[in-house]
This record gives structure tokens, sequence and C-alpha cells, in this order.
């Protein structure tokens, strides 16, 4: 009986905190690993009610840039692989490791939370948006989209779209608790210069179609190179013309898509890709040619409005990358492609080189091998938002 008494003695103790003020149970909260502070609002409801509030979150994205040493947490993503795979943290260069931050400690994260089919080709990541992914279950004839938070494992699905099209450019925007999918085909070969552009919104829950203009009637888009959401538009790298076709979708009056120019003194038609570094809009290419000297060069958008670019680096690999070469891959085996842009360094960019998948200082020359036997042209550079962006549960 004693024994039985103490026990229920000790269960109450761990559950009552009435004599724990506000302030004192929020910093206690505070200090907790993100990922099971969401777990913890089921406890009571003054801690939901804690947990919830606004100024919750405002101290907690506050605590944790503040205690590291480099801005948020981020990872790469493999975007359209048979299987599901995401470089661990452990294998990033340290300084910006997930391992910085506990509610990332482990070497990964999965999607298979997200509910697609068992015999289909596991889920295709498209796009992120403030610390949220845009996924669906195939590369062609896309119809089940799922929108997810793969930190709290939270997901929806959206309805599918009002048109089957075999190969779509898709946009996605995160903005607080809006979000929208935009996706038009990824290329046209017709002579009419309008097409058909379908936007998802989340204030609506329907996807809406409209007929935009384009200002070439041939494009196509280059799909292994992930959209860009910049200065409020999207960007997406356009292979024909050469050129970067944008779309403001927050533009009432904007029925058309526009054309961006890309450097004028780029070379390379294939190996290259769009991204964003601390804020800076940056095109990254490689030299296409497998043999003789190839150059490696970024690019960054020195003024919106006049689309004038500034190259920031041009390096020659031969000269360069000699002797790191040498330690790990054969000679013969010298195809270089681009992958990512870190997205907090400058001067860090992301390659695959003779199978392996290699993280490059420009500023040092400095060369290491992130992962081996790498063979993928799809990454997506992840970043993590301080405080999870919760997904609106569906009405639709």
């Amino acid at each position: 009986m004693a024994e039985t008494s103490q026990k229920a003695l000790q269960q109450q103790i761990l559950i009552d905190d009435s004599n724990i003020p506000d302030w004192l149970l929020t910093e206690i909260l505070q200090r907790l690993p993100v990922k099971h502070i969401f777990k913890f609002k089921c406890v009571s409801k003054r801690w939901f009610l804690l947990i919830s509030d606004p100024f919750f979150a405002r101290l907690y994205s506050t605590r944790i840039n503040t205690s590291l040493s480099t801005s948020q947490p981020w990872n790469l993503l493999f975007r359209y692989l048979y299987e599901v795979r995401i470089v661990p943290s452990s294998m990033i260069d340290t300084r910006i490791a997930l391992k910085q931050s506990q509610d990332f400690s482990s070497p990964g994260f999965s999607l298979n939370f997200l509910p697609y089919s068992k015999h289909d080709s596991p889920i295709k990541i498209l796009a992120s948006s403030n610390g949220l992914l845009l996924c669906c279950e195939t590369f062609y004839w896309q119809k089940n989209y799922y929108i997810c938070n793969p930190l709290i494992q939270q997901w929806i699905a959206l309805p599918k779209p009002p048109k089957a099209i075999k190969s779509v450019a898709v946009g996605f925007i995160c903005k607080d608790d809006h979000y929208e999918v935009i996706r038009f085909p990824t290329a046209n070969y017709g002579p009419s210069s309008t097409l058909r552009l379908e936007t998802f919104s989340s204030e609506t829950g329907k996807w809406h179609c409209s007929i935009v203009n384009c200002p070439v009637m041939d494009y196509y888009i280059k799909t292994d190179s992930p959209v860009v959401h910049y200065n409020g538009s999207l960007h997406w790298l356009e292979f024909r013309h050469s050129k970067i076709i944008t779309y403001d979708p927050h533009n009432g009056t904007n029925t058309r898509l526009h054309l961006m120019n890309l450097p004028d003194d780029r070379q390379s038609e294939h190996l290259s890709l769009l991204g964003v570094s601390r804020g800076r809009f940056r095109y990254f290419e490689v030299t296409d040619t497998c043999f003789g000297p190839r150059d490696l060069r970024v690019w960054v958008l020195s003024d919106n409005d006049a689309q004038r670019w500034c190259l920031e680096y041009r390096i020659k690999f031969s000269g360069s990358w000699i002797d790191e070469v040498n330690e790990f891959i054969p000679k013969d085996n010298f195809y270089i492609f681009p992958l990512a842009l870190h997205p907090h360094e400058f001067d860090i960019v992301y390659l695959g080189y003779g199978g392996c998948l290699v993280s490059y200082n420009l500023g040092t020359r400095k060369l290491d091998v992130v992962h081996r036997n790498f063979y993928s042209h799809q990454l997506l550079a992840f970043v993590f938002s301080p405080w999870p962006t919760t997904i609106p549960q569906p009405f639709w």
C-alpha cells in the first residue's frame, strides 16, 4: 500500500507545475530540442498555450541564432534519385554541420512518413521554401503533390492539378502561413506565345488556371537546376535561348513570363545552375568539355533592374586541383559538374567530380571529399527555419 502511494506521489510531482511561474517554465522549455517541443504541447493546456504563443517562437529563434556560430542549419538533399537519400550531416563541413544543433544531431532524416505508393519509385523533392519541402510521387505526369516539414514530420496532400501535363516547371513559395505552388509546361514547340499557368493557393484551397504570355515561343526549361525564389520572383534556367525565365506570382497585373539575361561571357550551356548565397543571386557554371583546360566560374547579380552580372571567380582546374586530385581520383576520370552553392558561405561550392561529391573553397582553393560513389546531378540546399514552419490544416 505504501509503495502504491509512493508511485502515485511521484506521478503527481512529475506533472504538477503549478508552483512554477510562467517565465521560469518558458526558460526551461526554451532549452529543449525543437523536435520535442511540439510533442510537449500535449502535456497540458498550459504548456500548449505557452509554446503556441508567437512570443515563444521569437524567443526560441533568437536563442538558436545567437548560440550557433554560423547561420541557420542546413543540409544537402538529393532530388530525383530512385531512392530518397540525404547527405549525412557528419559528411558536411563541420562549420555548418547540422550536428551543431541538438535538434539535428542525427546523421540524416527520412521522408518515409509521406504516404506515397510503395509500388512506385520513392518520393521526388521538387523545391523548398521557408523550411518546407514540395514533393511529388513522380517526375513525369505529376499529379500527387505533398508539402511537408521533415523536421516535425508534418505533411498535407494537395488537390490534384486540373490538367495532366507530361513535364512541368514547378515553383514553390511559402511565407508565414500561406504557400503557393506554380507550374507550367517545361517546353513549348507550338506557334503560340501563350501558355497555361496553374497556381495552387493555400488561401483558396484550389488550383487557378490562367493564360500568360511568354516572350519566346520555343522555350525549354532546364529542370535539373532547382527553381530559385529571389526578389519576390521565381527563376528557372531556360536552355534553348540561354536565358532565365522569371515570374512574379504576387503582381496582380502580371499576365506574362519575363526573360532575364545570363552573363554575357558565360561558356557552358549544360553544366550550370542558379542559386542564392547569403541573399545574393548567383550563376554557377563549369565549362562543358571533358578534355583540355576547364574553368569554374561564379557570377553575382550586382544590379537586378539592369540585369548586370559581376564575375566573382574564375578558376582553372588544371592549375588549382592537381595536388588534391592525385589523392583520391584517377587522372583519367576527370568529369566535373556543378551541384550546389553554399547558402551561407560565398566561397564554397559543391561539385560532382570523378564519382565523388566534393566541396571546393574558391578562396583557399581547398577541395574536400564529402561523399564517395556519387553520381547524381540533382542536389538541393535545404535551409531549416529557426522555428519550424507549421502547415495549416487543409480545409479542402
